[in-house]
């Protein structure tokens, strides 16, 4: 073989080796995170720095509070449902009207704070589903 078809075949070899090597090393391929939105459609729990004797809740500001009942675990939770989200809201806060056997009551909005899963079916790159981290209401 003539020095110049080496050449040219020790080249080939390279480039198919480089293109192998770059291809095996990315995790995805394309680096590109496909265009999914998470939504969390779970409730919302409500933390009490004292035990209320009632509870009303409801999402987002303008709203009318419905009255909240124990879970059989005893969690006070918030279903993203009528009566307490009435479409078209978005989910970022939660008004509380809640009110202590002594007589004192809380009437106020509170932020609702997100925490991711821990799954990232793309990459953490890419994000993934959330959750709603417990909402503290304090009493007293």
């Amino acid at each position: 073989m003539k020095p110049r078809g080496l050449l040219l075949a020790a080249l080939g070899v390279c480039a198919a080796a480089l293109g192998l090597a770059l291809l095996l090393s990315s995790d995805r391929g394309s680096g590109v995170c496909p265009a999914i939105g998470y939504a969390y459609v779970g409730p919302a729990e409500l933390q009490f720095s004292h035990e209320p004797t009632s509870v009303a809740a409801c999402f987002e500001d303008d709203c009318t509070p419905a009255p909240v009942n124990k879970s059989a675990d005893g969690k006070c939770l918030v279903p993203q449902s009528a009566p307490y989200l009435v479409p078209p809201a978005g989910v970022r806060t939660i008004y509380v009207v809640a009110a202590l056997s002594s007589g004192s009551r809380v009437a106020r909005t509170f932020p609702i704070e997100t925490e991711p899963t821990g799954e990232y079916p793309y990459g953490r790159e890419c994000g993934g589903p959330y959750r709603f981290t417990p909402v503290k209401v304090p009493l007293g």
